[in-house]
């Protein structure tokens, strides 16, 4: 497969990931690995970059009992939307270069493609796991939802686990849930969101069609989805990358330390500094991310 130069895997499966402890997104510093329903069936997927950030070619490799035509014609657009390869970033790389905060901040993290979660669920997923915790936190929890709930898949050495389907997780109670680390409100808002996924009630087709106000106003009808929440999925579920999730405490003191603010940044403040990059909001705030995981010393 060949994605839109410059693209570099590293980063691109590091903003999927955000901890090294994340057992869904698997990567050893050369190949990354996930588990997908791909054409309908349960398949390990592996994918390394061969040559610079300018050749942008991928090897992919598919694991499944029964490999078929069906399988490898639906691996291309899962994987062409999981890692965004089909973005062009050119527009913001402009942008940045007239931009002296930005720049340095982007030269840096350059062939970053913004990626998306496979699907609505694992997108709403993410935005109630992470609320009001750290990322170690959440993706501890990540981790053992997958194992309690997704299947499991052995390739090699290694056993993966799909993320769990909505169709499964509407079936479970709350109290089935909480036992993964949930509170008892994230774990009811966690099946709730999942039945009204699996009773059709809403789609990421759907919302891939309305704009990001009316994207939002549904998003925020589920238990537990706020302002942050419904920011997130628009940014990581839907690839809206004008969005900066501002409710994000992470991304927040990401963007203090990166402007040495002095002290915290108001809301009005933040308005101020994303009108600057319009349209690029949601890129600024992964280029933030990677900033930090470089700060932790997890990536060069």
């Amino acid at each position: 497969m060949h994605a839109i130069a410059p693209f570099r895997l590293d980063l691109t499966v590091w903003v999927l990931r955000r901890r090294q402890a994340n057992r869904i997104d698997s990567w050893n510093g050369q190949t990354y690995r996930r588990a997908m329903i791909l054409g309908s069936q349960n398949v390990v997927v592996s994918v390394e970059q061969n040559g610079s950030a300018d050749q942008a070619e991928l090897d992919v490799t598919l694991a499944c009992e029964k490999p078929s035509p069906l399988t490898k014609q639906a691996a291309e657009p899962a994987l062409v939307r999981l890692l965004g390869l089909h973005i062009d970033m050119s527009g913001f790389y402009a942008m940045a270069q007239a931009d002296a905060h930005l720049r340095p901040l982007v030269e840096r993290f350059t062939g970053m493609k913004p990626p998306l979660y496979p699907t609505l669920f694992e997108s709403i997923a993410n935005a109630i796991i992470f609320q009001q915790i750290s990322l170690d936190a959440g993706i501890s929890i990540l981790n053992r939802l997958a194992a309690a709930f997704g299947t499991p898949f052995d390739c090699g050495k290694e056993r993966f686990f799909l993320f769990p389907e909505a169709s499964f997780i509407a079936g479970l109670s709350p109290e089935e849930i909480k036992r993964v680390g949930m509170s008892a409100n994230k774990a009811r808002a966690l099946v709730e969101g999942a039945q009204r996924i699996t009773k059709l009630t809403l789609s990421l087709e759907g919302l891939e069609k309305m704009d990001n106000e009316s994207a939002f106003a549904e998003l925020v009808k589920f238990r537990g989805i706020g302002r942050w929440s419904a920011d997130y999925v628009l940014l990581r579920g839907l690839g809206r990358v004008d969005v900066f999730p501002r409710g994000d405490i992470g991304a927040r003191a990401g963007l203090n330390r990166w402007l040495k603010a002095d002290g915290r940044l108001s809301d009005t403040e933040i308005e101020d500094i994303m009108s600057k990059w319009h349209g690029y909001g949601g890129l600024v705030y992964f280029h933030l991310l990677l900033n930090g995981l470089a700060e932790k010393g997890f990536i060069m």
